[in-house]
């Protein structure tokens, strides 16, 4: 007799925990000045939730991460440390969970994660040496100010790239 709900009453987005038989707030399962963005998936034996979010960690306000939380808010464990944007399949029986990351400037790597966030195998990294090579250049992140003067705004700043149009790329 709960439900799971979200709601952005803190003007950020977070999960609340509601007993149906009452229709009352048990408790907020997820607080602060950044905002959960996906539910992945809902263990209601270990009364564990896996979720993706942003804004939570240092770094870039827009990279998603993956967390876990107990229903009563207690133990929020962030599962996918590397200052990154993650792509985050979970397993269907909710054991392991494929991650993906990768920044504006830094090639995409793939492991496999328990869901604890033990890293049990690197699959691949991408290889952009040849990329390179030929004269590409990745976007550098910048912050400016808003008009108001305060508020930070992330973006990238694509640079020209000059390729040898006579040379042969593979």
């Amino acid at each position: 007799n709960e439900l799971i709900w979200f709601s952005e009453r803190s003007d950020w987005g977070h999960l609340y925990l509601y007993d149906l038989t009452t229709g009352q707030l048990k408790n907020p399962i997820t607080s602060g000045t950044w905002a959960v963005l996906q539910v992945l998936h809902v263990d209601e034996r270990s009364r564990t939730i896996w979720f993706l979010a942003a804004g939570r960690e240092a770094g870039d306000p827009y990279f998603r991460h993956l967390y876990s939380v107990r229903f009563d808010g207690s133990h929020l464990t962030p599962l996918t440390p590397e200052d990154a944007d993650h792509d985050v399949t979970l397993s269907d029986d909710g054991r392991y969970f494929v991650d993906s990351y990768s920044t504006p400037d830094t090639p995409p790597v793939t492991v496999l994660r328990g869901t604890d966030g033990r890293l049990l195998l690197t699959a691949e990294r991408a290889d952009i040496s040849q990329l390179v090579a030929a004269g590409w250049k990745p976007p550098m992140r910048i912050t400016v100010k808003a008009r108001d003067g305060k508020t930070d705004l992330y973006g990238l700043l694509f640079r020209p790239t000059m390729f040898d149009s006579t040379r042969r790329y593979p």
